[in-house]
């Protein structure tokens, strides 16, 4: 007579629990980066937004506007103007908002600001 083979199964996720695991691995992902970029950053003595690839903003007066490390315009108009970072998205609002010039490391914005609001990216998107 033949025995049974007893069959042990991995547990079951739901696609929640899996999401959720994805997610934990991604952030601790981000942590480590960060924490390396932070040591290289240090040992090296250069400026944390070299090494970590965080937007660097220089906003002169009232009226104008440098944003470094940016992944691009999303939305434009004279009243609110949005940018890509590698932290989420940078909302410009104000009026007689104006892009003077797009390039692949810099943006540079003119006009009168009156709000600057920085939004983190969500949990569940996965950064480019």
């Amino acid at each position: 007579m033949a025995r049974k083979r007893h069959v042990r199964r991995r547990g079951v996720q739901s696609q929640e629990d899996a999401r959720e695991a994805r997610l934990e691995q991604r952030r601790l992902r981000l942590r480590r980066r960060e924490r390396f970029g932070q040591g290289v950053s240090d040992l090296l003595e250069v400026p944390g937004d070299l090494v970590l690839n965080v937007p660097r903003v220089t906003i002169v007066g009232n009226l104008q506007m440098v944003i470094e490390n940016h992944r691009g315009l999303i939305e434009y108009s004279p009243e609110f103007i949005r940018v890509g970072t590698s932290t989420g998205q940078m909302t410009i609002a104000g009026t007689d908002l104006a892009v003077g010039s797009v390039f692949a490391d810099d943006l540079s914005v003119m006009g009168r600001f009156t709000r600057i609001t920085f939004e983190e990216m969500p949990e569940d998107e996965e950064a480019p």
